[in-house]
């Protein structure tokens, strides 16, 4: 599993990958007691420590104070993008028989903290819009208890099992004796899934991009509708989020978490793919990919129906998903812009081509 796999899932990955991530902050003496009964999450954090938190918390994860990040070494992602003018992936899609018409914008979870301002004709767009659509509203969830235990039950398992059940040994060792290492690992992460681990993983690479911040697209857009009094309005519920985040069989889930362990050193190849990455989205490019037939072609050959599967519950039947909410929007006649990873707009089965499938005119124009 090259460094592109690894950070092409930015593009798709669900909104609460980066929004379950944070550094310690103060006690809160608001906890409510109902949370107390479930397992907080453990997430990786920039002190030696390990913070328990709710996956509402987004942070920037640079620190100009700190020469050495306890997460290992660090590069800066400045160092490693050439577009610092964005124009997203951005399409207009027309219900011929009524005429109504909706935006889709592609997004990103993740953003260099130097970035652009979002362009002109993208604002208008969003000005001239009563509401906005997104995959999940991770920030709705500061103040939803129930939310956030539906959120921890979906990442944990309810079996009476352990993460220990359902990888190898070895590869439990490895990936806990570097959360030890790291100072984010406690008991209560083998509650969690597979896939949260992989996830985890997959933030801690994230935290060692200097000049990066855990927040994007959808953050920025959901800040701003709530600032100017707009609707926010959720394409997928909770419960889509988690299937898509631990999607892995077993096996599947051992191969991951073991690549990404070996790998988990070259932070300089995983800057120099996010920044190739990012040029691709910043520049408009609405053919974002997972990853490359090469990459494909170095998974194990008794993984690739595993990999198929993850594949399909993850981008393809949520892309589906996604369309057929895009085209209930459209001939409601909702005047939202309509935003999802930019990832799920690429190949013959993205959102676009599914919705041009469907009798729509589908034209890009960002």
């Amino acid at each position: 599993m090259k460094n592109k796999a690894l950070v092409a899932a930015v593009a798709f990955m669900m909104a609460f990958t980066c929004a379950s991530c944070g550094k310690k902050e103060e006690d809160s003496s608001k906890a409510d007691s109902k949370a107390k009964e479930t397992p907080a999450e453990t997430v990786v954090t920039s002190d030696e420590d390990t913070t328990e938190t709710t996956p509402e918390e987004t942070v920037e994860t640079t620190d100009q104070e700190t020469t050495e990040n306890p997460l290992g070494s660090t590069a800066d992602i400045n160092d490693f993008i050439d577009t610092k003018e964005i124009d997203p992936p951005l399409w207009k899609v027309t219900d011929p028989e009524s005429g109504n018409s909706m935006y889709l914008l592609g997004t990103i979870h993740v953003m260099p903290a130097d970035a652009s301002d979002y362009p002109t004709d993208l604002m208008d767009i969003y000005n001239s819009c009563d509401s906005i659509a997104v995959e999940y509203d991770v920030t709705a969830l500061q103040n939803d208890i129930n939310a956030q235990m539906e959120y921890v039950s979906g990442m944990t398992y309810s079996d009476g099992t352990t993460v220990k059940d359902h990888i190898s040994e070895e590869t439990y060792n490895k990936a806990k004796d570097y959360f030890t290492k790291i100072g984010a690992y406690n008991e209560m992460l083998d509650q969690y899934r597979a896939g949260y681990w992989i996830n985890q993983l997959t933030v801690v690479m994230l935290m060692r991009l200097e000049n990066l911040q855990l927040s994007g697209t959808d953050v920025y857009f959901i800040a701003k509708a709530n600032e100017d009094g707009k609707e926010v309005i959720n394409i997928e519920d909770i419960s889509m989020q988690t299937e898509g985040l631990t999607a892995y069989t077993d096996e599947y889930a051992d191969y991951s978490i073991s690549e990404m362990i070996d790998e988990i050193d070259d932070i300089d190849g995983f800057a120099a793919d996010f920044g190739e990455l990012f040029d691709k989205w910043a520049k408009g490019d609405g053919e974002i990919t997972s990853e490359t037939e090469e990459e494909i072609a170095e998974i194990p050959e008794d993984l690739l129906d595993d990999h198929d599967a993850y594949n399909k519950a993850l981008i393809e039947d949520r892309n589906q998903y996604m369309a057929d909410k895009a085209s209930e929007y459209i001939k409601s006649g909702k005047n939202c812009l309509f935003m999802v990873g930019a990832a799920h707009y690429a190949g013959e089965n993205g959102v676009d081509n599914l919705l041009e499938k469907m009798g729509y005119t589908v034209e890009k124009i960002g």
